[in-house]
């Protein structure tokens, strides 16, 4: 990295935010340059995630920090970002809702059809994380009023509802990977699967952790470029997510992703019955 800097590294701080065990530290040179560096070895996933970002990172231009550089050093992977003056998310304001509107739309005209070769359908790979609700519902009843059987109904539709989306989908939308620089601006990190699906998906997987915040997210949706999306089609998406959410948030683990989890779980839960509770 002192390549890219130019100078000598002297400084290292490790990112505070998200929850995968691999490198992720801005560096500093002695002049106050500065670099963000993400890096793993390959064969765990995490090294093939840092490869992947690299990837999109032309597809993703400025939603995201700037890829200065990757290199490959034996099995590990290194990519080098600009640094994003600003804080991760941490609680959603109510000015961070248009902007929100404004970056899914930037979205929706950047990465549909997604421009990358080498890319898979999202659903197809989430499938071993639906929680089942033929057999979870029964084992752990969720707090929502809508029967066991229509999440399952739901939950089974998955792959034929999602797996057809063209849009290059990043999967893991949520405060922790996003960017609020002191203008207001929000920028999306940790770009790491290559990833297809309806291009409305990644607002669908956001919208609930604005609920945390006490944002509506049927108004979001209402307000959003994904307006005419088909009520079926969100509500097998949210009964997927819930299902997976439902059950690891139960689960022995790292506290704060239990936590987040089911946080993640009740407001999934909740938008999910009130759309139900319309039919």
């Amino acid at each position: 990295m002192a390549e890219v800097l130019g100078e000598l590294v002297v400084g290292e701080w490790a990112a505070e935010a998200g929850f995968t065990p691999s490198i992720a530290s801005v560096v500093a040179g002695r002049s106050g340059a500065r670099l963000f560096v993400k890096a793993a070895p390959i064969g765990t996933g995490l090294g093939e995630a840092v490869e992947a970002g690299t990837v999109l990172a032309d597809a993703v231009g400025d939603l995201g920090p700037r890829l200065l550089r990757a290199v490959s050093c034996e099995e590990w992977r290194v990519a080098a970002y600009e640094v994003v003056d600003g804080v991760t998310v941490d609680a959603w304001n109510s000015a961070d809702v248009d902007e929100v509107l404004r970056v899914i739309s930037r979205m929706r005209e950047r990465m549909q059809p997604c421009s990358i070769r080498g890319v898979w359908p999202y659903a197809q790979d989430f499938v071993p994380l639906l929680g089942d609700w033929a057999t979870l519902g029964v084992r752990r009843p969720p707090p929502i009023s809508a029967p066991v059987a229509r999440l399952a109904e739901l939950e089974a539709r998955w792959v034929a509802v999602l797996a057809p989306g063209v849009a290059l989908h990043h999967g893991d939308l949520r405060r922790d990977n996003i960017i609020r620089e002191p203008d207001g601006r929000l920028r999306i990190v940790d770009w790491t699967h290559m990833w297809t699906a309806p291009g409305w998906m990644d607002l669908i997987r956001l919208l609930p952790d604005l609920a945390s915040a006490g944002h509506d997210p049927e108004t979001v949706l209402r307000r959003s470029c994904w307006r005419d999306t088909p009520d079926e089609d969100v509500n097998v998406a949210l009964a997927g997510l819930a299902g997976r959410a439902w059950r690891d948030c139960a689960l022995p683990g790292e506290p704060r992703l239990r936590s987040m989890q089911r946080e993640q779980a009740e407001h999934l839960l909740s938008w999910l019955d009130s759309r139900l509770m319309r039919e």
